[in-house]
């Protein structure tokens, strides 16, 4: 367990059901020894698979603790509150929360939201001077950054040159409060703990909302019984329209209300797999050619926005929550802003580049080998059913070749082995074995019971092997057994006569309903009565010794020859040619 990433796999809970294999944009999942791991270096920390993974085996590491033990430290700490707490408490408003936070302990509360009206007010200023064709894509979510200068490296020269609002929000509280204050970051976002632990000087610590919950319950606080204090601290002012970040497209009516250009462009798109296709349109047009105006693209990771992060109480009640943030957002004037543009543009400014993932070069050579270990010898038998989590067998087999796959994944692949082995014992027992469907036609046997049901049947058995689909009732007259086992009867463990031998049948349901199994053993056979003979000669002397020490005194040397009779029966029988 690798508790340093934001994104674990507690590996015990694990059940290798491949869900979020299937459910990773990017496939940043390694699967070793059936257990799902998250890579880091792949992942873009979305949190998807925690929220789908049916088990809860994917967790989000807890930084409560480092916040609390900030706060003990005697530092003075401010808490940089998302404004997407809005629709994750609420009714509570504001006031309500700086008070509740208070009392936690923080020294301050600064809505994350005016860091978001000092990027508005730069990126405002961006597209003022940018060029007619300049396409330019938003900065504020970590997630989605990660995304483009990892998977979509053509555009990390488009993002603009700015930090997320958070950033810019903590390096501004440093400049005005002094760098030894602490910011604690509280949202619903997991990659704000990765921009924590990439940017500690600015960010100390970033806690989601369920640690937050967890931590106003130790304490007893009860949000609505809050009572809000006037004189609680608000810094360095109210925030303007940053307010309205945590849903899609307020983004971009925040930089709006900056006077941005009437011939702007603005598009907006939420959820990696709506950025995915977005992103591809523009790669396949080559940009936006003659376009009026620079296209500014507002890019959130989670679909709706930030008020469905993935450490939101609910991912669902969209239209609920956009209401509660748009209400938190109205009527907020322009922000006053503590710093002038000219002064806060160096805090701001940060260049993103490229560093996509490596990719393997896999010849087709190599790729043939790997699909064959899954018994994928021609196209025709690459199903691309998915069962695995990836979309095509090849892409499977790409995965096993660098590590993040295993043969066992392949689903038709399995069943497939399983069913092999599976007629390979029936073929290598040398009982009778049928199996039959709930209308007792027969599912698969082996030659042997064919042998024992007489000529016509082997004469069936050579035209098809298996008599699957022949039906049970023409062939086997006391086939009435089966019939009692799928309606749901005890196994039945008996001797039956048929055509001149004893059969020992053994029949058992394998699915209630839908088929049962038979075993039968002709025990008329020689081979068969010398290994019952062999049987009870054991059981004889099992029994025998078992008197014999408890009359050891009477029987004497009579005993050990006894033992020593039966055990020469045993032996000539073994030794015996013939004897299997």
């Amino acid at each position: 367990m690798d508790v340093l990433n934001p994104i674990y796999t507690e590996k015990a809970a694990c059940q290798d059901c491949y869900k979020c294999v299937r459910q990773c944009t990017v496939k940043a999942i390694r699967v070793e020894n059936g257990r799902a791991a998250v890579v880091k270096d792949l992942c873009i920390l979305c949190g998807h698979c925690v929220e789908v993974c049916p088990v809860g085996a994917k967790k989000v590491r807890s930084d409560l603790d480092r916040a609390k033990r900030l706060i003990n430290s005697g530092k003075r700490v401010i808490a940089s509150l998302a404004p997407s707490f809005a629709s994750e408490f609420p009714g509570i408003g504001l006031e309500r929360m700086t008070a509740a936070l208070t009392r936690l302990g923080f020294w301050a509360v600064s809505e994350t939201a005016w860091g978001a009206d000092l990027v508005a007010r730069e990126v405002a200023a961006q597209l003022q001077t940018a060029a007619p064709d300049a396409i330019l894509v938003s900065s504020a979510c970590p997630t989605v950054v990660d995304y483009i200068t990892k998977y979509r490296p053509a555009f990390a020269g488009r993002i603009t040159s700015l930090v997320s609002p958070l950033m810019a929000q903590a390096r501004e509280l440093h400049q005005l409060y002094g760098n030894d204050c602490a910011v604690v970051f509280i949202g619903p976002c997991i990659s704000k703990k990765q921009e924590a632990d990439e940017h500690g000087q600015d960010v100390a610590v970033a806690i989601d909302f369920e640690d937050l919950r967890s931590w106003l319950a130790e304490e007893k606080l009860m949000l609505p019984l809050v009572q809000a204090d006037p004189e609680t601290r608000i810094i360095p002012e109210r925030a303007g329209k940053g307010a309205l970040y945590p849903v899609d497209g307020g983004m971009i009516a925040a930089i709006k209300s900056w006077n941005v250009p009437a011939y702007v462009k603005f598009m907006s798109f939420s959820g990696i797999e709506e950025i995915e296709r977005a992103l591809d349109d523009l790669e396949e047009a080559q940009g936006l050619g003659g376009m009026e105006g620079p296209l500014f693209l507002e890019l959130l990771a989670c679909p709706g926005g930030c008020i469905n992060g993935p450490r939101s109480k609910t991912r669902t009640g969209t239209i609920r929550k956009r209401l509660s943030v748009l209400e938190y957002g109205q009527h907020r004037p322009l922000g006053q802003m503590a710093m002038s543009l000219e002064d806060s543009e160096g805090l701001l400014v940060h260049s993103w580049t490229a560093s996509p993932v490596g990719v393997d070069v896999i010849g087709e050579q190599a790729l043939s080998e790997a699909l064959r270990r899954t018994g994928k010898f021609s196209r025709d038998d690459e199903l691309n059913c998915g069962g695995c989590g990836y979309d095509t067998c090849r892409d499977f087999a790409r995965a096993m070749l660098v590590g993040r796959a295993e043969p066992e994944m392949c689903v038709s692949y399995m069943r497939k082995l399983a069913q092999k082995k599976a007629n390979g014992l029936i073929r290598a027992i040398p009982s009778g074995v049928v199996i039959v469907d709930n209308g007792l036609s027969i599912v698969e046997c082996n030659y042997n019971f064919a042998r024992i049901l007489g000529d016509e049947a082997l004469q069936l058995w050579e035209a098809k092997p298996g008599l699957e689909g022949a039906s049970l009732i023409k062939l086997l007259p006391f086939h009435r057994y089966f019939q009692d086992v799928l309606d749901g009867a005890d196994a039945i463990d008996r001797d039956i006569r048929f055509n001149s031998r004893i059969l020992h049948t053994t029949i058992f349901g394998i699915e209630r309903g839908a088929f049962a199994g038979g075993v039968f053993q002709d025990v008329t056979a020689p081979w068969v009565q010398k290994d019952r003979v062999v049987s009870q000669a054991r059981k004889v002397i099992t029994r025998n010794l078992a008197v014999v020490q408890k009359i050891a005194f009477l029987l004497g040397e009579n005993a050990a020859e006894t033992e020593a009779t039966l055990n020469s029966i045993i032996e000539s029988f073994e030794k015996s040619e013939g004897n299997p």
